[in-house]
């Protein structure tokens, strides 16, 4: 359909869409699960080649830095995640809007009560403020609790790597090896 511009939508390719999606979906499973995998072939092999229980491998130097690093670059992908959530390509008054539901029908407070919004970057949010005390925030509920849960997960890792160096360093020493 022409426009007073002249301009002529191309043509689709139908599916287009949700071929985009799965594909999009499956890079991101691919990148996130890939630490884990790399932890599981660890410990396999740990298993196998020492004779290490499950648990005992877990808790090696190198088993709990991974852990360390995964739940972290975990982290940094949630809070980016929620460091996005309500930045689009519209301005910050549309955003407000179109995110509280205003422009699908849903009744709100005019657009020219809003007044803005305030951000906050730990705990994350971004709450749309209009002048009769209605307030919508943009950052899903999940973001914060999975943020912390993953830096506490690296936090806890930590101390139990160190304390792992030190039960390998004090049976390699009773042992005689000599790294």
């Amino acid at each position: 359909m022409d426009d007073d511009t002249g301009y002529r939508p191309g043509p689709t390719v139908p599916g287009m869409e949700v071929t985009f999606l799965l594909v999009a979906l499956a890079v991101i499973a691919l990148v996130l699960l890939t630490p884990l995998l790399i932890l599981a072939i660890r410990v396999r092999r740990l298993v196998r080649r020492r004779g290490l229980t499950i648990s005992a491998a877990l808790l090696t130097l190198g088993s709990l830095t991974t852990i360390v690093l995964t739940a972290l670059i975990y982290a940094a992908a949630t809070y980016a995640w929620g460091m996005l959530s309500g930045f689009g390509a519209l301005d910050p008054a549309e955003t407000c809007a179109s995110a509280a539901g205003f422009y699908s029908g849903t009744p709100g407070p005019p657009d020219d009560r809003w007044t803005g919004i305030a951000e906050n970057a730990l705990p994350i949010a971004r709450t749309c403020s209009w002048s009769d005390g209605t307030r919508f925030e943009l950052v899903p509920w999940w973001v914060n609790p999975l943020l912390f849960a993953w830096l506490t997960i690296a936090v806890a890792a930590l101390p139990a790597g160190l304390a792992a160096r030190a039960v390998d360093r004090g049976e390699a020493v009773r042992s005689g090896y000599q790294a």
